[in-house]
């Protein structure tokens, strides 16, 4: 592969989520021997739950032999004004699939022998061009790259960029799924075949669209019906937000299940008051909405020495740039380009990769801040 030809080239990856797995993936096909350490112990639950289809991952899936992936598609979108009506319809044809459907067929293109569950990467340091990661059972790996796909909380960014914090956007996304047979039948025609979206009263938004099912049923019948509302919540009122039914305080997103009966209650009066009430009624018909607060994170390099962060736990974008799952995957792509053509020199393709992360990750922070601002903008201050 071009590498030193006297020994292999080992990449140790910490995160066994999405860009963890687009990494494996793209780094394995050139060659490199490379291992997955995933702390979560069992199957990986689902954390959003629909995401808009992104080319940048079906390009990987396509490229390193992995997939299908499940998608639902719709003909077109619907805006809703809050005080009701049949909206205004807009041909655009769009597919959709769900963070679900995305890991699965990722973690099906990884080996088993290369993924460890229940593994952590509790700290790394560098000797030279060697890596050694040590884990929570105390060992040591050695690798020639380590890829830190650690997520928004990120230990291997706290320890390499100690001053960089998340700041909290000032509003927070409820979601909710609801399986297609538990839809009222009037409402099921009206969210049928349709991206929709409702602006709220207050600034703010909602939309809804269908994904594919818990197996990745797509056929109608079988799919869920899935809903995002962006929601304002002062810096003050978080902390309420976050603590769930236990009394337990989470450190930026509450787990489908979790929340108290009160903040459901109070989202559904909410839902009443803000949004168009096919809108309204989609909420008070969902189980166990889930929530996450909206971050930003944004670091000034992703490089150090033959560390690098990746994913979330370099840039976090918001999720109206449907950017997340693209950008790992746009990520792990140029890696492996990077590494191709340098052959040998990988500190040469490691700069090359830093320079075109920062770009693109630069890029989607301030679209995701523009649509952020046009979106949420509280009316109930103007």
């Amino acid at each position: 592969m071009g590498w030193h030809h006297d020994h292999d080239f080992r990449v140790t990856i910490s995160g066994g989520s999405v860009a963890g797995l687009c990494n494996a993936i793209t780094l394995r096909k050139l060659g490199a021997t490379v291992t997955v350490h995933e702390r979560v112990p069992g199957p990986m639950l689902a954390r959003g739950a629909g995401i808009v289809v992104q080319r940048e991952l079906i390009q990987l899936l396509e490229e390193n032999g992995a997939g299908p992936l499940p998608f639902t598609t719709c003909r077109g979108r619907r805006y809703l004004d809050p005080d009701g009506g049949d909206g205004v319809l807009q041909d655009m044809p769009q597919e959709f699939t769900s963070w679900e459907a995305i890991h699965k067929a990722l973690r099906a293109t990884v080996p088993g022998e290369c993924y460890r569950a229940d593994s952590e990467v509790m700290a790394v340091s560098q000797a030279g061009s060697k890596v050694s990661a040590t884990l929570g059972d105390g060992s040591v790996v050695e690798s020639d790259l380590f890829v830190a796909a650690d997520g928004s909380g990120s230990a291997v960014r706290r320890q390499m960029l100690p001053d960089v914090e998340a700041r909290y956007a000032g509003y927070v996304a409820w979601r909710g799924t609801l399986d297609e047979r538990n839809v009222p039948s009037d409402l099921l025609p009206f969210f049928d075949d349709r991206f929709t979206f409702s602006e709220a009263r207050n600034g703010g938004h909602m939309l809804a669209y269908f994904i594919p099912g818990p197996d990745g049923a797509v056929t109608v019948g079988s799919r869920r019906l899935n809903w995002v509302w962006y929601v304002h919540v002062g810096a003050a009122e978080l902390a309420n937000v976050l603590t769930d039914k236990d009394g337990t305080r989470h450190r930026s997103s509450l787990p489908r299940g979790s929340a108290s009966a009160k903040a459901v209650a109070d989202l559904r009066a909410r839902a009443l008051r803000e949004i168009h009430p096919k809108m309204a009624a989609l909420v008070a018909e969902t189980p166990d909405p889930f929530l996450q607060s909206i971050l930003d994170v944004t670091v000034p390099k992703t490089l150090f020495g033959r560390v690098l962060l990746t994913g979330d736990a370099a840039f976090v974008v918001r999720p109206h740039t449907a950017g997340g799952t693209a950008k790992a995957a746009y990520e792990a792509s140029v890696l492996a380009r990077a590494l191709k053509s340098a052959r040998a020199n990988v500190d040469v393709a490691l700069q090359s990769t830093e320079r075109l992360q920062l770009e693109y990750g630069n890029a989607l922070y301030q679209y995701g801040l523009a649509l952020g601002n046009r979106w949420s903008r509280d009316r109930s201050t103007d």
